[in-house]
């Protein structure tokens, strides 16, 4: 019998044959062993692969959203809603309803034969489209259906932009869970420490309160942030259609991005693109069709009528007619002008609003671009500055203290600047690439552009 290695590293016995086990024993425990370290190192590297943290970049949002209208209750809404729209510009009536008439007539002694004249009047009356009302009520419903079609539309590229912020607050979270992890190791490493030397009366009582303290709030700043990401993993799933306690899986922030320069044509890629701005084109398309649409119902409907007159007895036809019927639509004219007045104001107003955001557009762009230059300088303070200086004055610190004469109190108050400084990297680089969010909903793209603009696709922290 011989041991080995199994892949998850625990021994095992082997049964190998005399022959072999008595001239070759160190050569083939020198065999077994590579082969089963092999194995293990290959298990860890395919699960540690299983289990990394994809990082959160506009094209993982993209992928990730890709099904989310077939869950989304809010776009499932709005794309019946398009659909309603759209069958119903379709059910639009391009002639109006024929009305029949039917009725007996009745003669008296001194009035003609009902032989002769008919006592059975027979009739029908069409309204034709002449002025234009059917075709004016059939352009306001395709406008409807327009409006309704850019309303579901738009509604995705905003989901995405809500999805990404809030996969970018699971990953702030996740990484302030990390770093209070650390925290409380750190923590609990030199209560140990100090613990030992308490013995020997080198560390006081109070020290040792304060140090226990310490402990005990970083893990409940450790419980706190947990629940924390519970809640993001929940919006997250709110967005994405699927239950609340679904399965997020894990997600790291990115490393900050390159500086961003304004682009000439960004305002025009914003102008097709911007959401609120799509959805104010086609509303005042749809009022302008209205305004068309009340100024013809202010004409007259003309109808073309036929009637007939038939007697009872042999049902012979006696006598018809055929008329021409025009409504006076002039004694509500007052009424009509007024309804014609409300429509060109809801008109005037909605080109306003168009005029309006157009006009916000250039300065979003330039919001959005601040934000992010500020994010990215707040960061590049704390990761280039900030954490090098405190991280040589805490590891003085903590050597004294480990040594014996150090400070307890100034290497705690190091310690949290140094936190600090992390957290406000870490917040710093997840605001940067929010605001960039907006500004790819904004200007209507999928992913960062590429070269020859300035914007640059993130890449994988370490």
């Amino acid at each position: 019998m011989s041991a080995s290695q199994t892949q998850d590293g625990s021994q095992r016995l082997v049964s190998v044959p005399n022959l072999l086990l008595v001239p070759s024993m160190n050569s083939l425990l020198h065999c077994f062993r590579p082969t089963a370290q092999i194995g293990c190192w290959v298990i860890h590297l395919l699960v540690a692969l299983q289990c990394r943290a994809e990082v959160v970049t506009p094209s993982a949002v993209h992928r990730l959203a890709g099904s989310v209208p077939d869950r989304h209750p809010g776009l499932q809404a709005l794309e019946l809603r398009a659909g309603a729209a759209k069958a119903q510009a379709e059910a639009t009536r391009r002639w109006a309803d024929p009305t029949l008439r039917a009725g007996g007539i009745g003669f008296t002694s001194r009035g003609p034969l009902a032989s002769e004249e008919g006592d059975i009047a027979l009739g029908v009356t069409q309204t034709l489209p002449i002025f234009g009302k059917e075709s004016a009520a059939r352009a306001v419903a395709e406008a409807e259906a327009k409006t309704a079609r850019e309303t579901a539309d738009v509604r995705i590229p905003m989901l995405q932009r809500d999805l990404m912020e809030r996969l970018l607050q699971l990953a702030l979270v996740h990484r302030s869970i990390d770093l209070a992890e650390a925290d409380r190791v750190w923590l609990q490493r030199i209560l140990d420490t100090l613990e030992a030397r308490h013995a020997s009366g080198k560390v006081s009582a109070p020290q040792l309160l304060q140090l226990r303290n310490e402990v005990s709030q970083a893990e409940t700043r450790l419980k706190l942030l947990r629940i924390d990401s519970q809640d993001a993993a929940a919006r997250i799933n709110r967005v994405l259609g699927q239950p609340i306690d679904h399965a997020v899986g894990s997600w790291e922030l990115p490393t900050k991005a390159a500086p961003i320069t304004f682009q000439p044509d960004w305002p025009r890629h914003a102008l097709a693109a911007e959401p609120q701005l799509r959805v104010a084109r086609t509303l005042s398309n749809e009022a302008a069709a209205r305004v068309d649409a009340t100024r013809r119902s202010g004409r007259p409907n003309l109808s073309l009528g036929l009637d007939s007159r038939q007697y009872s007895g042999d049902g012979g036809l006696r006598n018809g007619a055929a008329t021409l019927s025009l409504s006076l639509p002039w004694f509500n004219r007052d009424q009509y002008r007024k309804d014609l007045t409300r429509d060109r104001l809801r008109l005037e107003a909605a080109h306003r609003e168009v005029a309006n955001l157009e006009a916000e557009v250039t300065l979003e762009i330039h919001h959005w671009l601040t934000r992010i230059e500020s994010a990215r300088i707040r960061a590049e303070l704390a990761e280039e500055t900030l954490l090098p200086r405190i991280r040589n004055a805490l590891d003085t610190a903590t050597a004294a203290l480990s040594a014996g004469p150090g400070e307890l109190r100034d290497t705690l108050d190091l310690r949290r600047q140094w936190l600090d400084a992390k957290s406000s990297q870490a917040n710093a680089i997840a605001e940067q690439w929010s605001a960039i969010a907006e500004l790819l909903l904004l200007c209507g793209w999928h992913d960062l552009p590429q070269s020859p603009s300035p914007l640059s696709s993130p890449s994988t922290a370490p």
